[in-house]
């Protein structure tokens, strides 16, 4: 009976190592499948990357006002004798605008000029008579009194030319409440006058873009009241100085206004567009993201991958413009970029 039983025994030891030896022939087979299962290549979609001008756009609101725009006052007191002119009237410049009842002016102008007209006869009868016969001393005194008269005259006539309101350039009139026979003191208010042909609209932009603005650089204005209507002008002038407490500019751009439609005091909103730069274009899908921000996969030669870092810049649509150390012509995936590592290599199917 002993034996069977050490045969058995031997028997049993047999297979145990008979299995054993099995087990390790077996297990690099199947490490060497899921290597071959993990370094097989992955399937992913490129595309080539382009690069294209990046225009960034201002936006701001403003309040508009006429090219130039005068509150019109009196500059001496009087009765009104005539009003020759209308709200909304278009006036040329120098045009009469209202005038004042001159009658005492007017006596001032005619005793001036015969004033004047005697001390130049005094002058040119000095002047005929022998020399000896009137003293230099009087000579003088005569040529003295002329220039005198002649300033008075003049003085006379600018208190006549006063009388009279007159525009101080071509423009549009407002509504005014003056009548024939009204008094006006000094400084009384008249009416105001507008030259319309082109709007100021002053804006602010933020700090970032300030030295982005330049006279004459392009905008565009539209109506916050009627949306879809723009029009088109340019940067007038550029402030000096940033805000300390808003940290913006002050800018002031100038839009032709030709058929006089647009009003002064209207609210439009501003777009400038600033000069942009160069920047890679790649279609939205193939931005990833982990724990150290937004990147993409560049497919080398070897078609191995490697991680780029970008920063998006703008969105346009189903396209972005990234900030990244990209060239034109580079490829990077586009789908199938989820699963990747760096250094993995990649079968290539171009993007539809």
């Amino acid at each position: 009976m002993r034996l069977q039983a050490d045969a058995f025994d031997l028997r049993c030891a047999a297979v145990a190592a008979i299995l054993m030896l099995g087990g390790l022939f077996q297990a690099p087979d199947a490490a060497a499948q899921g290597r071959s299962r993990s370094d097989a290549p992955a399937v992913v979609t490129i595309t080539d990357v382009k690069m294209e001008r990046m225009n960034e756009r201002v936006a701001a609101v403003g309040s508009a006002r006429a090219r130039q725009q005068v509150n019109l006052t009196t500059r001496v007191a009087g009765v009104i004798e005539e009003v020759q002119f209308q709200g909304g009237q278009i006036v040329d410049a120098n045009q009469p605008l209202i005038r004042l009842n001159d009658e005492p002016e007017r006596i001032a102008v005619e005793t001036a000029e015969a004033h004047r007209q005697e001390a130049a006869d005094t002058v040119d009868r000095y002047a005929q008579l022998r020399e000896g016969t009137v003293t230099r001393v009087a000579i003088a005194q005569a040529e003295t009194a002329l220039k005198v008269a002649d300033a008075t005259l003049r003085r006379a006539r600018e208190d006549l030319d006063r009388m009279t309101i007159r525009a101080p350039f071509k423009g549009m009139m407002g509504l005014s409440n003056l009548e024939v026979g009204d008094y006006l003191a000094v400084g009384s208010s008249i009416a105001t006058i507008d030259d319309r042909t082109s709007l100021l609209i002053e804006f602010t932009v933020p700090e970032a873009v300030a030295p982005s603005m330049k006279v004459d650089l392009p905008v565009r204005a539209s109506l916050v009241s009627r949306q879809g209507e723009v029009h088109e002008g340019k940067i007038q002038a550029v402030g000096t100085r940033i805000d300390p407490v808003t940290r913006t500019l002050m800018v002031r751009a100038e839009v032709p206004n030709p058929d006089l439609k647009l009003i002064p005091g209207s609210t439009f909103s501003i777009s400038v567009r600033l000069p942009g730069t160069d920047a890679p274009v790649l279609p939205a899908l193939s931005i990833q993201w982990d724990r150290q921000g937004a990147f993409v996969w560049r497919v080398g030669a070897d078609n191995k991958v490697e991680r780029v870092s970008a920063a998006i810049l703008a969105r346009e649509g189903d396209r972005v413009h990234i900030e990244a150390d990209l060239a034109t012509g580079d490829k990077v995936v586009v789908e199938g970029g989820s699963a990747l590592r760096p250094g993995q290599v990649v079968r290539l199917e171009p993007s539809s």
